[in-house]
């Protein structure tokens, strides 16, 4: 087949703990910064800082959620939502197998008090001391809640007010250290025990998974460094041509000459 009239193609491109702390009446709380957007220099091991976007040293698993929450800010930052990093906890005594369902009631009152109806997430599940929340939400537009609102909020639902928010800094450097962070802190040693779970569907509309993995395929034989390049400019809605095949999320796949656009999986995926 030839292609579609009016057809175009761009030229191708050659173990840190939740941290509680007692003030001077008594009452816990978070530390006031948790993670690498809360300071404008990484502090720590040269070594920690300079794996922050480095994904080598990850075993199997983190790798793969590493790559999917980097995937998932790349797409938000594009789409320039509204982003902050979120941290739940459980009380002693509290029950952690309610923290999925609580999780879901707290984003519908953010909603309600933010009006921001159309918020995207990702969010990890940990063992963490009786139970922790780790997220990222992302606002089509201005999205952020007071700490204290947050912790009254996440008290009368889930009976715990340990809680962190923070505004996600944008930027190739902040995404690589964040997502190395959540992954490499909280993940270690519990990788079976963590359960991550994001909104995919309403981020890009396709099995995004699937997309990559068929995306690897057709890129056999190129650089890692090559493919990234382009799988950051298909999550940016770029249409991405290089040798006999091109992909884009909106369109699917098209081979050349035997097939137009189309959503069904390319031979060989």
């Amino acid at each position: 087949m030839t292609p579609p009239t009016g057809t175009h193609f761009p030229p191708t491109p050659l173990q840190e703990p939740i941290q509680v702390e007692v003030d001077a009446n008594g009452k816990e709380g978070l530390q006031e910064s948790s993670g690498p957007e809360a300071r404008e220099t990484p502090q720590g091991s040269p070594l920690l800082v300079l794996n922050y976007g480095d994904s080598s040293t990850l075993g199997r698993k983190r790798r793969s959620t590493y790559q999917r929450l980097m995937t998932l800010l790349t797409r938000w930052e594009y789409q320039r939502r509204s982003i902050i990093r979120m941290d739940l906890t459980t009380a002693k005594g509290g029950d952690p197998s309610k923290l999925s369902d609580h999780y879901e009631e707290l984003i519908r009152r953010i909603k309600r008090k933010t009006g921001v109806e159309d918020i995207q997430y990702w969010k990890m599940t940990t063992c963490e001391g009786n139970g922790v929340i780790h997220a990222i939400l992302a606002g089509n537009v201005s999205l952020y809640v007071e700490q204290k609102w947050l912790s009254e909020e996440w008290e009368k639902i889930h009976g715990a007010i340990i809680v962190y928010v923070k505004r996600y800094r944008g930027g190739s450097l902040s995404r690589g250290r964040v997502s190395r962070y959540l992954v490499s802190q909280y993940m270690a040693g519990q990788d079976a025990q963590a359960h991550v779970s994001w909104t995919w569907k309403t981020t890009f509309n396709v099995p995004i998974v699937k997309v990559w993995k068929q995306f690897k395929a057709a890129s056999r034989g190129l650089h890692i460094k090559k493919i990234v390049k382009y799988w950051d400019r298909l999550i940016r809605d770029e249409v991405v041509e290089f040798g006999p095949w091109a992909c884009s999320l909106a369109r699917g796949w098209y081979v050349l000459p035997e097939w137009e656009w189309a959503t069904e999986s390319p031979p060989w995926a």
